[in-house]
């Protein structure tokens, strides 16, 4: 265990260092056995290897450690177990994941990745949909991602808030060469509604949710995992993404125009929705009039 970890800590020092940053010092024995005592069994031992040299990520961190997903600190496993408990209560395990699965990292949508505690295997637990089987051992799910940074099949921007991204061949095809992603890419300006406002409405993308701002002042929060709906209809012309969030929340509905200069990354993260159909999106941006708004999720 401590080799991989020694070779996948030399590849993000050079190409991700602010995930490196983020880890958590290691947690104490006692804590790590206190966890074992509340599920009824013990770690397998590469996952508790990792533990005591870093009880996850500090959840003030903005990058994820993997794709979407951000490592959880010992009291978040044992509240997430609780939650996945009380899921199969309700729903089974043919409809959840079995009992033995312990989350170690989520991406704040309610899906888990979780390490199987009689196997030892890491599972991805999709809230909804098909489960999903990544590595026989958590030291192999490390070695994976030691071999995506090693080969160089990744994409990664700390300003996302997204971990390790690995890439497809579709992604490779869609990209520049050479192209780098800046910071600066994230915001999104809009014209206010009154033209005598000189204060912009300014949307910046995170891997986890979409931050509101007036000028420099952040005035609220839309989180992916909370988006009831995404319609498009059109202004001026133009195509308009309406996105719905829950009753009470501040926004109800955000409308953002669908040719801004970063739309990638709000495609992007719109994509990672459940059941997100791809090209019912870029059907109904194609055939967006003023008259007529099409249902696209939700």
């Amino acid at each position: 265990m401590k080799k991989i970890w020694s070779r996948l800590e030399g590849e993000l020092t050079s190409k991700a260092s602010e995930i490196l940053e983020s880890l958590n010092l290691g947690a104490d024995e006692s804590d790590v056995e206190a966890l074992e005592e509340y599920v009824g069994q013990e770690l397998p031992t590469d996952y508790r290897d990792f533990l005591i040299m870093h009880n996850g990520q500090s959840q003030e961190s903005n990058p994820g450690f993997f794709d979407m997903f951000s490592l959880m600190p010992l009291d978040l496993v044992q509240e997430s177990w609780d939650e996945l408990e009380g899921l199969r209560d309700d729903a089974g395990e043919d409809e959840t994941c079995p009992g033995d699965w312990l989350p170690f990292a989520e991406d704040g949508s309610g899906d888990m990745l979780c390490v199987e505690l009689e196997s030892g295997a890491i599972s991805k637990y999709v809230s909804n949909d098909e489960n999903e089987e990544l590595a026989d051992s958590f030291e192999g799910w490390l070695a994976d991602i030691h071999a995506i940074l090693k080969n160089g099949e990744f994409s990664y921007d700390p300003a996302s808030g997204f971990g390790i991204q690995p890439k497809g061949p579709e992604e490779d095809e869609d990209e520049d060469d050479g192209s780098v992603s800046g910071q600066d890419d994230d915001d999104v300006v809009m014209d206010s509604d009154d033209d005598d406002d000189e204060t912009a409405m300014t949307y910046k993308f995170t891997a986890k949710m979409i931050e509101l701002y007036e000028g420099e002042e952040k005035v609220g929060t839309a989180p992916w995992g909370d988006i009831n709906k995404v319609r498009v209809s059109s202004y001026a012309g133009d195509p308009l993404i309406s996105i719905n969030l829950p009753e009470g929340s501040d926004p109800e509905e955000l409308e953002i125009p669908a040719n801004v200069a970063n739309s990638d990354k709000l495609f992007k993260y719109l994509g990672k929705l459940k059941g997100w159909d791809k090209e019912a999106f870029e059907e109904a941006l194609a055939n967006a009039d003023k008259d007529e708004e099409i249902l696209v999720w939700g």
